[in-house]
């Protein structure tokens, strides 16, 4: 009896540590989203450049998931995980005596590194246990902990000052790397055999590195064109493509994933996506502490609801799609999404506060649904042995989406400090964007075959 019970309790367990280990990295970009300007007023620095402590953030991520993805997949995630834990738990405590931007950004990059080992690991050990339905557990902690995250951050900010949005990490991080070692089969030990750094493909993450860094410096110089960013991007992005269709061992499997059916639809898709929502999600808090003279909690409270929206939508998300489909469950979301962001464009100082909070319940429901949706979609569509890679660059497909969206709130931002940002302008932007993904979702729609019950 007893031999029975273990190995179901270690899963259960080794999925606890890799859930608390998921919910860091988006609690962790969405905390700072309302600790922006106390940064900016406590480092004396413009809006613009303070920006860089989520974009940095995102950057690495954005790199670092599908390549410790690629790392899970060969090594297995028990170290890794560990690893990454340690690393960011050191970050954190660092980040919290930051005393000038650069080290603040330098410790925000290390972070990012650590916590993005926790979702390639998860998706690993859910296709070891061949368990899909654990899929909703990562989607609804991951969906919870970005939406708490404003809240929370802003909570903390103002009892403690935004030192204590990186504190706050350190019990969460350390009670992961305990569990997940002793949870996490001590085979691990025996699944690295040299070559590792060959399988990591170094020149294939430089050029998928520089191309990212391209598109950001291009993002951020708008509404300029910059040229070095846009010779990063189609020099080292061609390269790339060129590269990992040659390697002995690409990082990423570009004909493997071009094979996949649907697959390469549904990163640019949440890509998209994630542009939209985002460009709302930071776009807005600046504006209602700058224009509207709300504090970081009161704003935190404002969009409180985008919060409890979408952790209720990423709940009832498998049921709803069991009865409607993926595909047009997905359809819905897209246009919650784009009422959502369109209704930003008729704010002004003298908009309610009820109206901002409505229109945070339209935005909550769509994250919570096409997180939920696209992530089956993504772990359905996986090639076998691609499962870490994958997951990372689905994670990816998200940071390229916030990237976008925080280098256009920092181009619409004002030069002057204390000018209050217009929200109009990058409202508009967003809904051309959420009207796209709705005309690609629809599009691929049209094949219902494409789409899992």
């Amino acid at each position: 009896m007893t031999t029975a019970v273990r190995p179901d309790r270690r899963a259960r367990m080794a999925l606890a540590a890799l859930l608390a280990g998921t919910l860091l990295a988006p609690l962790n970009s969405s905390m700072v989203a309302v600790a922006l300007t106390p940064i900016q007023h406590d480092l004396a620095q413009p809006l613009a450049t303070t920006t860089w402590v989520v974009t940095v953030f995102y950057l690495t991520a954005c790199v670092c998931q599908p390549v410790l993805g690629r790392v899970a997949d060969r090594v297995g995630p028990r170290r890794l995980f560990a690893a990454g834990m340690a690393m960011a738990a050191v970050a954190s405590a660092v980040a919290a005596t930051a005393t000038s931007l650069p080290l603040l950004v330098l410790c925000r990059c290390v972070q990012a590194a650590g916590v993005s080992t926790a979702f390639p690991c998860a998706m690993v050990v859910i296709r070891r246990h061949g368990d899909a339905t654990r899929l909703s557990a990562v989607a609804t902690v991951n969906t919870a902990a970005g939406a708490v995250g404003p809240v929370l951050g802003g909570l903390l900010t103002s009892w403690a000052g935004w030192q204590a949005i990186f504190w706050v990490n350190l019990p969460v991080m350390l009670g992961a790397l305990v569990l997940a070692w002793r949870a996490i089969g001590p085979e691990e030990r025996r699944a690295a055999r040299g070559g590792l750094v060959r399988a990591i493909d170094p020149v294939g993450v430089v050029l998928f590195a520089v191309a990212v860094v391209g598109l950001l410096d291009l993002m951020l110089a708008l509404p300029r064109v910059s040229v070095p960013g846009l010779a990063a991007v189609v020099v080292a992005g061609t390269g790339f493509l060129w590269w990992e269709r040659r390697a002995a061992e690409p990082f990423v499997d570009v004909r493997a994933l071009g094979a996949a059916r649907g697959l390469v639809p549904v990163l640019g898709t949440f890509v998209l996506f994630n542009l939209a929502y985002y460009g709302a999600f930071y776009g807005l808090p600046p504006w209602l502490q700058t224009a509207l003279g709300f504090d970081a909690a009161h704003t935190g409270l404002l969009i409180m609801p985008i919060a409890a929206t979408s952790v209720v939508a990423t709940v009832l998300g498998s049921p709803i799609m069991r009865r409607l489909g993926v595909g047009r469950t997905l359809l819905a979301g897209g246009g919650l999404l784009l009422a959502g962001v369109a209704a930003i464009t008729t704010f002004d100082t003298a908009t309610p506060a009820w109206a901002i909070v409505v229109d945070g319940v339209v935005l909550g429901v769509p994250y919570g649904l096409c997180n939920l949706g696209l992530q089956r979609l993504m772990y359905e569509r996986a090639p076998a042995g691609m499962s870490g890679v994958v997951g990372g660059l689905f994670q990816s497909a998200r940071y390229v989406g916030a990237i976008l969206a925080v280098g256009l709130v920092g181009a619409f931002a004002p030069g002057d400090p204390a000018m209050p940002t217009e929200p109009r302008t990058l409202a508009v932007a967003m809904a051309v964007v959420a009207a796209a993904v709705i005309v690609i979702l629809a599009h691929d729609l049209r094949r219902p075959e494409r789409y899992h019950r």
